[in-house]
């Protein structure tokens, strides 16, 4: 778990470790599995060197559209 949360050496990481560590890290936050089709962009928070709690907070914003739905700035 300290390693979940570590941005420690996380670059050492390979992408089956940094996988798991953003599936482990999302069922913990949002309580449900990845989506296949969220693949993507886990991939390119690994490739641009994203931890994966910071890959994992990323996909939970992108995952409720409608929260922004009310937002002034979304209208134009």
């Amino acid at each position: 778990m300290t390693r979940l949360n570590s941005t420690e050496n996380f670059t050492d990481m390979s992408w089956d470790e940094y996988v798991l560590a953003v599936e482990d890290t999302y069922l913990i936050e949002a309580e449900t599995d990845i989506a296949e089709q969220q693949l993507p962009d886990i991939s390119t928070a690994f490739d641009a060197g994203m931890t994966p709690l910071g890959c994992v907070l990323a996909l939970m914003e992108g995952r409720c559209p409608s929260r922004y739905s009310s937002d002034w700035r979304t209208a134009a």
